[in-house]
């Protein structure tokens, strides 16, 4: 059974699942732990990467 990438960098783990369209609520780690934080930052910063990047639903890159 072939899972996501885990056990990584949680920060890069983020990140990939943003830009793979993974909700930021399916975060794999336990709230309150420094994984569950990086996992975010990751995320958060693939997000903002693709508001400023203009690729937001219904814009054109």
């Amino acid at each position: 059974m072939a899972m996501g990438p885990r056990r990584g960098d949680p920060t890069e783990e983020g990140r990939i699942a943003c830009e793979d369209g993974v909700p930021r609520s399916d975060c794999p780690y336990r709230l309150d732990t420094p994984e569950y934080r990086a996992w975010m930052e990751g995320w958060d910063e693939a997000e903002e990467v693709k508001v400023v990047g203009g690729e937001e639903e219904g814009e054109e890159p």
